[in-house]
């Protein structure tokens, strides 16, 4: 004889926090074995919240364009490192968990532009799917994307003279220079856009922003949340 020890759903508290993870994105934000996040600064932060908040962490990764569609259906809880400009949607925005510094490179072999007007035209190496809000408002239909699956695909199209220019975060930049070594010799990149990074959340998720925020205010003050993008 068995017995059934199914008392219905678990209560909100006790089930896992699940987190979108943007599939496009790589260190050292997000490493990908296999399919599912091992480490990176996302995979950090999604288990330092969901212990805050006395959860278990679970990584769902989704394609760019799928992400608003995941959130929507509630088949995630939230995404965290976004803004608003980026992820159009009915969600809920948490208060800022970090800041996201856009960058303009060129390679120095190249004339570097000296106002953004200077790049109407010119085909700038872009992750395909990321709205670049500051090049869609100054240039309009003169923003010449090159779009690449990822910040790894931009530097290698520089480094093979596809584009002269790519848009990457700093943060990514320094990991690429100062741990994996690239050397492609470029000119002083251009701030495009400072912007304050937030999570998403799903209207479907049984997790109160109000929550949310709390924990995460809390994890600036001990010092634990402090990424820069």
């Amino acid at each position: 004889m068995s017995i059934s020890l199914a008392w219905g759903p678990l209560p909100a508290w006790a089930e896992p926090l699940r987190f979108v993870v943007d599939t496009s994105v790589s260190l050292p934000y997000a490493k990908f074995e296999k399919g599912e996040l091992k480490s990176g600064l996302s995979h950090q932060l999604g288990l330092d919240l969901a212990k805050r908040l006395g959860r278990e962490a679970v990584f769902v990764p989704v394609a760019r364009k799928r992400i608003t569609a995941a959130l929507e259906r509630g088949q995630a809880d939230l995404i965290c490192g976004y803004a608003s400009a980026w992820l159009p949607g009915p969600f809920q925005w948490s208060q800022p968990v970090a800041q996201h510094f856009e960058l303009l490179i060129t390679r120095a072999d190249m004339p570097p532009p000296q106002r953004l007007e200077d790049l109407a035209g010119q085909a700038i190496g872009t992750i395909a799917g990321f709205r670049y809000v500051t090049l869609e408002r100054q240039l309009g239909l003169k923003f010449s994307r090159d779009d690449g699956p990822d910040a790894e695909a931009l530097l290698r199209r520089l480094a093979a003279k596809r584009v002269a220019h790519a848009i990457v975060s700093r943060s990514y930049l320094d990991y690429q220079r100062q741990v994996l070594g690239f050397d492609l010799a470029l000119h002083p990149p251009l701030l495009l856009e400072k912007t304050d990074l937030r999570c998403a959340l799903s209207l479907k998720s049984a997790l109160p922003l109000k929550q949310l925020d709390e924990a995460l205010q809390a994890m600036h003050k001990d010092g634990s949340l402090h990424i820069q993008h």
